[in-house]
């Protein structure tokens, strides 16, 4: 059976769908599920890869996705091209142009066209998570960074320890003291930083502990919000307001450390996805914007999704939806599945049959 049979007209039949489930596009292609397993079709309908030619299907990231088959790894690209041959017994995602490989216990790195930018087993481990290009690496009880040339940016046994990039630094130990390199090797905060804890950088600041309490450094090492707040915990930098957390509550400062919403109200909450972050308590979904005000009132849905593309998904008594970050619902909740738009389209599924629609809820096709 064809996968698409064509764009809505006026009298025109369609025949029942064939997918169990449709994901969220990413330049033109959707994972998808049928009775035979996981695939890749595009907006089209094409169907991109065979059905349970693979056991699974990642996400897409820069152009790629991981692919398994019997406990193997691989990569294919959008066209459903298979790019890295599936012989890894683990990998990651790509970061700007490198990934991580494993095999028979040795870890490497890989270009987009498979070639080992570090050669399995040069070093007793490389970093699983690539972040910004650099990859954390060791050997012996030495530690140190390569970049997405393999070339050795911070030469091992240099630092005791160190962490992953953000924002263009990372993090380094030695003695006890902590300071961050960039991405030349370069020490930009002095390693004479005396924290019990401090977070990789996110828009320009790092959480720090001290004393059992929290602050802020910027990337001169300053301390911009004091290391007197007293929380439990906090977290990084998203939209411009941290999440803090205190006696198993939840809130948000904003970087002059400012509470915007008092962690005493809320069981939980999310980072903020353009603006607005959904909130939780007792087991009731809302939302609340920048200011902390409830734009979307508690138990109004019974689950709720991130803001993406100007819209997020919400579901009430088991029908899906979407709002604005007004909380305007424009596309009413009448589908029995959905994913998030992407592309500005999303696919929706009611009864047993897919659809594509847009941002104004308008059916572009059936799948």
């Amino acid at each position: 059976m064809a996968m698409i049979v064509g764009i809505f007209q006026a009298g025109e039949v369609f025949a029942e769908s064939k997918y169990d489930w449709i994901g969220s596009f990413y330049k033109g292609v959707a994972r998808a599920y049928d009775k035979d397993g996981v695939t890749l079709v595009n907006k089209e309908g094409k169907q991109l890869v065979k059905s349970g030619k693979y056991d699974s299907i990642a996400f897409f990231v820069e152009g790629m996705t991981y692919v398994s088959k019997d406990d193997k790894y691989g990569f294919i690209d959008t066209k459903g091209k298979e790019v890295v041959k599936l012989k890894y017994d683990s990998v990651g995602d790509f970061s700007e142009g490198v990934a991580y490989v494993l095999k028979d216990d040795k870890s490497g790195l890989i270009d987009k066209k498979g070639k080992e930018i570090v050669k399995l087993g040069k070093y007793d481990e490389v970093g699983e998570i690539i972040k910004e290009g650099m990859a954390k690496v060791r050997k012996g009880e030495k530690y140190g960074f390569v970049d997405k040339k393999g070339k050795e940016i911070v030469k091992l046994g240099k630092y005791d320890s160190v962490d992953d990039f953000g924002d263009g630094l990372a993090e380094v130990e030695k003695g006890g003291k902590y300071g961050f390199v960039d991405k030349k090797g370069k020490e930009v905060i002095k390693v004479n930083l005396k924290y019990s804890y401090i977070d990789v950088f996110r828009e320009g600041l790092a959480a720090v502990e001290k004393n059992g309490k929290f602050g802020y450094i910027d990337k001169k090492g300053k301390e911009v919000i004091k290391a007197n707040l007293n929380y439990d915990a906090v977290d990084y930098f998203v939209g411009g307001l941290a999440k803090v957390k205190k006696d198993e509550k939840y809130g948000f400062i904003d970087k002059k450390g400012k509470e915007i919403v008092k962690p005493g109200r809320y069981d939980s909450v999310a980072y903020f996805s353009e603006e607005l972050a959904y909130v939780v308590k007792d087991d009731k979904y809302g939302y609340v914007d920048k200011k902390g005000k409830e734009i979307v009132k508690l138990g109004k849905y019974d689950t709720v999704s991130n803001l993406i593309e100007g819209l997020a998904k919400v579901i009430k008594d088991g029908k899906c939806g979407f709002i604005d970050k007004k909380g305007k619902e424009v596309i009413k909740l009448k589908y029995d599945d959905a994913s998030d738009f992407s592309e500005g389209i999303a696919p929706v599924r009611e009864g047993d049959s897919w659809y594509i629609i847009n941002k104004k809820g308008k059916v572009l096709r059936k799948i």
